[in-house]
């Protein structure tokens, strides 16, 4: 069986890392995958297990002439599926997979923007996408809530197969011996309490709110330990860098805020830290929280996207509504003085993942969608 996973372009957000999962997941062997974006050419085989193909076609990805070299494609590769994620691409592959004789997937990982409707030409395109297309997932209830709403499709011809993290890669520091060390390596303050977030430096993760937030947090008269004693530690890269390093200087907190840049070892990262926080205006299932939950970590987040399906509040985290910087930083200051209550959290949140979050139980999900879709193919074919 072969697989071609189609995408708008490469980059490093959800639905690429989605992709990356799916293939890393997978048993040696057991399916060949191949990975194409219509748009950009950067490469991804740096993310991906050797041997995997690349291909990319220079094309914008809403622009809908994208058929025809997708069509060649999937006849050239003897694809039997094209899974293909999100809504811009998706017109494209489903009109090619019906050329080329394989079967359509369709995955939607959410929207960025914080839009409730689609211009109807787009919307007419998804309706007919949906027509030719085999299988439509969604990756939470709340991206499916989103994609029925935005195209008018029924919601009983969308499966919720969640995101999911390793539970063994992303897990807890088994010693508060071994935290340190990895403070030590990472150039962070060694005692103390440190707060993280794993986000790109752009608009849509809203940095600027969390810095507000975690400066007011920090000065308030309520919290019981020394302010010099709580970091933030921000792990990303984007355009907005400068700008956020100047708002912290700005602020007061220049000193206890840390930017690591893009990371390769993130699941270490999570280990040095204590909490995690992330003040996203949109988000899809956010495999940021997920990360952070599975490596033990109590979650602060905006109540947007499944944030409220990973995070019950109180128990895993707590949820903030979107833009309220106010009850944000209470929430950071409820975590820097109750300890026990950090560390009971965080323990709630790995209990969480392992039970409905875990790679093998989604990766068990999609080999049977697979099956199914090409058993469907087989049974048209005879």
């Amino acid at each position: 069986m072969h697989i071609m996973h189609i995408l708008g372009n490469f980059g490093h957000g959800g639905a690429e890392m989605g992709v990356v999962r799916i293939i890393k997941g997978f048993p040696k062997g057991d399916i060949e995958h191949s990975v194409c974006s219509i748009g950009s050419n950067v490469d991804m085989k740096k993310l991906l297990p050797k041997g995997i193909n690349c291909y990319s076609h220079g094309i914008d990805g809403a622009s809908y002439t994208a058929f025809m070299p997708l069509y060649r494609l999937l006849k050239k590769t003897n694809s039997d599926i094209a899974h293909v994620n999100n809504l811009a691409p998706w017109f494209d592959v489903a009109v090619a997979s019906k050329l080329a004789n394989c079967k359509c997937i369709e995955t939607f990982h959410g929207v960025e923007e914080n839009i409730t409707t689609l211009p109807m030409p787009r919307r007419l395109l998804a309706k007919a996408a949906s027509l030719l297309t085999a299988s439509i997932t969604a990756v939470a209830e709340s991206a499916a809530n989103l994609l029925t709403q935005l195209t008018k499709i029924k919601k009983n011809r969308v499966t919720v197969l969640p995101n999911a993290v390793d539970t063994d890669l992303f897990c807890p520091c088994p010693s508060s011996e071994i935290k340190t060390e990895l403070r030590k390596s990472f150039n962070l303050p060694e005692k103390g309490l440190l707060m993280g977030c794993v986000a790109a430096l752009r608009p849509v993760k809203d940095h600027q709110g969390l810095l507000k937030a975690f400066a007011k947090a920090v000065s308030d008269k309520e919290v019981m330990v020394s302010n010099s004693d709580i970091y933030l530690v921000l792990v990303g890269e984007g355009p907005l860098e400068i700008e956020l390093k100047a708002l912290s200087q700005a602020l007061g907190v220049g000193r206890q805020v840390m930017f690591l840049s893009r990371r390769n070892d993130v699941n270490k990262i999570l280990q040095a830290l204590d909490a995690f926080v992330l003040n996203s205006k949109t988000e899809g299932m956010s495999y940021a929280i997920l990360e952070a939950m599975a490596a033990g970590l109590p979650v602060i987040a905006t109540d947007v996207g499944a944030n409220s399906e990973l995070i019950r509040h109180d128990l895993e985290g707590y949820l903030v509504p979107q833009g309220d910087t106010e009850t944000m930083a209470r929430y950071i200051t409820l975590l820097i003085n109750n300890r026990s209550r950090l560390i009971e959290m965080g323990k709630n949140a790995r209990k969480k993942i392992i039970k409905s979050y875990s790679l093998k139980k989604m990766i068990s999900s999609y080999k049977t969608l697979y099956e199914e879709v090409i058993g469907e193919n087989r049974e048209h074919q005879r």
